[in-house]
């Protein structure tokens, strides 16, 4: 059976190929789902935005449901969990995005405050006034606009009026002393400007966070492109595991009946005293080993069928559905180039992709820090115009008559007194984090690379292993017709009959692996370029799937507020990085003691979020079948 690793280059740091096992004990899959809580049947419509064409028919409980491969995977497309869960997370990329965008967005300031107060007054202020007292009763009303640029400057546009209450102001004419209160309104309209010089300067240190806001985005999108080329290399090793499971029943269907026809041959031949009863309890023997190995490639074919549903996200209810795989593999040996290979994998492979765009994110953040880390002097300035009146229209009308003026600058200079212990330990973690992230992206090109060459060379040898295999095939057939004829004119007894047909059983077996592991070595080869998608017509670009997400999740009835707080949730949840398990035992060469069975990638289930496959996962049974 074949089972799926993934690369060091697919799956970083670590990472997977895929490989094909001789079959043994079968493993269970238990294939990642991911489950959004209540918002699992909004999130249903996502993954069709993969998938131009219409939809695959389901699968008919109870009935045997032919598949071909393409019919497979765009049922996996439209319903495993784990990609629609990916589409969101994209999708809450790119709401951190617009996010961050909004920095520039101007606020409106509005503002009321009532001061009362009340106190004695000096002796000079009673001198000066012949008031004892001091009573003031004010309105302020404060109205603004607030903005950030992108040179780092915060620009206030203002408008304040006082409306103003107290026992000095002055009193009407013919009276000289008073102490009822009178009114006046005093208004400002200008403009403040607090304009950072080193510290949070200019637009590199405004933008920071916007373009890493965008790079995030991308490396979301490359971790979308990353999960949908597991979902369907997996589905796709799968498929091709149940194809070989079907071969072997097949295989061992025609070699118990053949069993069966020995032991009715030596049965008649006893009857008529032509054989022993030996060779009679040899045939049933055979016969019984046949039955005991065709119902364990029976259950195993089941058990893969299981893992297929599980990949569409259904349920194995009574009746069980019977999958059965149409499509046989091409065993061919075509593969490009290795230099064409690897420009591919350089240009195409996720994981490579998304490093890169890592790296961009720690040069942004070693620039910040180096902002953050200069002294923070702040050149402020503020000019406006002054009015007062007895009432408001007149103090506005003071303001754009005779306008008194306001002008002030001057710098702030914050030092700390520490020499800035934050800020300089902030810029040696970045230094050292963008000479990790430079380590991280050398070791997964040396891995791309070493990867190519290792898929190229399988598919060459697993071709050449087809044709070998099929001549040892036609030279067992050949001799078990032979063996046949001897029998029937009792020159050999039916145990060397059994012993060819078991040599023949192991040929056959061998051209099916050798075909299913051409094909692993195609799908590997894929996966370390990154052209799975591309190569089923699933690539779609960044614009593309925001645009039909967000038409599918209308069309499923969910509303703005509704999504917001899915995203929300999504945000919120924090990813966990499991690895896969590898499950299943080889069993040894030799006759037909030697099935095959899948072996599976097994995570747990989660209910709350996705989770990133990534770990390292070494290749199962390097050793090729002899010849």
């Amino acid at each position: 059976m074949i089972s799926i690793d993934f690369h060091p280059c697919f799956l970083l740091p670590q990472g997977c190929l895929i490989a094909v096992s001789r079959l043994a004990r079968p493993s269970s899959l238990v294939f990642p789902v991911i489950k959004l809580a209540n918002w699992t049947n909004a999130a249903c419509a996502v993954t069709i935005i993969s998938l131009p064409l219409c939809s695959a028919a389901p699968i008919e409980p109870g009935t045997t449901n032919s598949l071909t491969l393409s019919a497979f995977l765009q049922l996996v497309v439209e319903h495993n969990e784990s990609v629609q869960a990916r589409v969101l997370e994209f999708q809450i990329a790119q709401k951190k995005f617009k996010a961050e965008r909004g920095i520039f967005e101007p606020e409106l300031l509005l503002s009321y405050d009532r001061v009362e107060n009340k106190r004695e007054n000096t002796a000079e202020q009673r001198r000066s006034t012949g008031i004892p007292q001091f009573e003031e009763k004010n309105n302020i009303y404060t109205a603004g606009l607030d903005a950030l640029i992108p040179t780092g400057a915060r620009i206030r546009l203002g408008y304040s009026l006082h409306d103003l209450r107290n026992n000095l102001q002055d009193p009407p004419f013919g009276i000289i002393v008073t102490n009822t209160p009178r009114r006046e309104f005093q208004t400002f309209a200008g403009v403040n400007l607090t304009q950072p010089l080193l510290k949070n300067a200019w637009f590199s240190a405004t933008l920071a966070n916007i373009r890493l806001a965008a790079l995030a985005s991308d490396v979301a999108f490359q971790e979308y492109r990353h999960q949908m080329m597991l979902v369907i290399s997996t589905s796709e090793a799968t498929y091709w595991n149940l194809y070989l499971a079907q071969e072997q029943v097949r295989f061992f269907r025609e070699s118990t009946s053949l069993a069966e026809t020995l032991v009715r041959d030596n049965e008649a031949r006893f009857q008529t005293g032509k054989g022993s009863e030996l060779e009679i309890l040899e045939a049933k023997a055979g016969l019984a080993l046949r039955k005991t190995k065709l119902a364990e490639a029976e259950q195993k074919r089941v058990e893969t069928a299981t893992q297929m549903l599980t990949l569409i996200s259904q349920t194995a209810t009574e009746p069980t559905s019977i999958l059965q795989a149409v499509d046989s593999p091409m065993g061919s040996v075509f593969g490009p180039q290795p230099a064409e290979s690897a420009q591919t994998a350089l240009e195409m492979n996720p994981d490579y992709i998304g490093q890169l765009k890592k790296l961009t994110e720690e040069n942004i953040r070693v620039a910040y820090a180096r902002n953050q880390h200069l002294p923070e002097i702040d050149l402020k300035a503020s000019y406006g115009l002054n009015g007062l009146g007895p009432d408001p229209e007149s103090s506005w009308e003071d303001v754009q008559q005779r306008g008194f003026p306001s002008f002030s600058v001057g710098v702030e200079w914050h030092i700390p007194l520490g020499g800035g212990i934050k800020a300089r330990n902030e810029l040696a973690a970045a230094k050292l984090r963008k000479q990790q992230a430079l380590i991280t992206l050398k070791e997964t090109e040396i891995q791309i690379l070493n990867a190519i060459d290792t898929a190229l060379r399988k598919i060459r040898s697993t071709h050449d292993a087809i044709g070998d295999y099929e001549q040892i095939v036609s030279f067992n057939r050949n001799l078990l017709d032979s063996e046949l004829e001897r029998l029937e004119v009792g020159k050999i007894g039916s145990r060397r009959v059994l012993e060819v047909e078991a040599s023949l059983f192991e040929a056959k077996n061998a051209v099916v692996e050798a075909q299913v592991q051409n094909e692993r070595a195609r799908l590997e080869l894929e996966l370390v370029q990154g052209t799975v998608l591309r190569s089923r017509n699933l690539d779609l670009p960044q614009k593309e799937i925001k645009l039909r997400t967000a038409g599918l999740l209308k069309q499923v009835g969910l509303s703005e507020h509704q999504y917001r707080s899915l995203l929300k949730d999504l945000q919120l949840t924090r990813e966990r990085r499991m690895p896969f398990s590898q499950t299943g035992a080889q069993e040894e060469r030799g006759g037909l003691g030697r099935t095959s069975a899948p072996q599976f990638i097994s995570t747990d289930d989660d209910e709350k979020t996705p989770r990133i496959l990534r770990q390292t996962i070494d290749e199962l049974n390097t050793t090729r079948p002899q010849k």
